[in-house]
């Protein structure tokens, strides 16, 4: 018996492997999905090839769920790259534990316009016992850069000067990283900073801060 093509990936073990590196939805959002929504699932290849990619990261529009928001199926929405076996508009079986990515709506207060957009953040960010604690919005020129730049407050000039220092990452992957950074992604605007000491404190809007650029 040939084995199957792919798996999906179990993104709930994958977290735990990696915890610093990979941040998913939370549980109760992954249950809370509904039909007509879209979701990511991360389709592992379990074929041999050169140049072949781990998994193929694919959209999947919910037609079907179980009553207790942990069994779905849904249409495939992307054409694959490198499967074979799956085209778009299949049926795919699936479980909220399966569940990498969701998308909000526009019309969900939860929205972030830029979401699926690149922050720069400092990698002190992502050191133990860390956290961000000052984050601005400039203007950008860039399609895919939502002109946020996160840091922990701790940086020297030295140290945010040095692009190494720095790390390209998607808002949204930040909000599942560290969902109290809703606040100032959901209000903030071009030339706006926030500020903030501990997780307990909360964000405060710097009225006298004016961007260096």
């Amino acid at each position: 018996m040939s084995k199957a093509e792919y798996y999906l990936e179990d993104i709930d073990k994958t977290a735990k492997k990696n915890p610093k590196e990979f941040f998913i939805p939370s549980k109760e959002e992954r249950k809370s999905q509904n039909i007509g929504d879209i979701v990511r699932l991360h389709f592992v290849l379990n074929i041999e090839g050169n140049d072949l990619p781990r998994a193929e990261r694919m959209w999947v529009e919910i037609f079907e769920k179980d009553i207790k928001g942990t069994k779905y199926k849904g249409h495939l929405t992307n054409q694959p790259q490198h499967l074979k076996s799956i085209s778009i508009g299949d049926t795919i079986n699936f479980e909220d534990k399966h569940i990498a990515r969701t998308i909000i709506k526009k019309d969900d207060p939860r929205y972030i316009e830029c979401v699926e957009k690149k922050a720069m953040v400092s990698e002190m960010v992502f050191s133990k016992n860390e956290l961000v604690r000052f984050m601005y919005r400039e203007e950008t020129d860039r399609e895919e850069d939502s002109g946020w730049r996160l840091f922990t407050g701790h940086e020297s000039d030295e140290y945010s000067n040095d692009f190494k220092n720095i790390r390209l990452v998607d808002v949204g992957w930040l909000l599942d990283f560290d969902r109290t950074l809703f606040q100032p992604f959901k209000a903030g605007k071009n030339g706006e900073a926030f500020e903030r000491e501990n997780y307990k404190k909360g964000w405060i809007k710097v009225d006298d801060w004016e961007s260096a650029e």
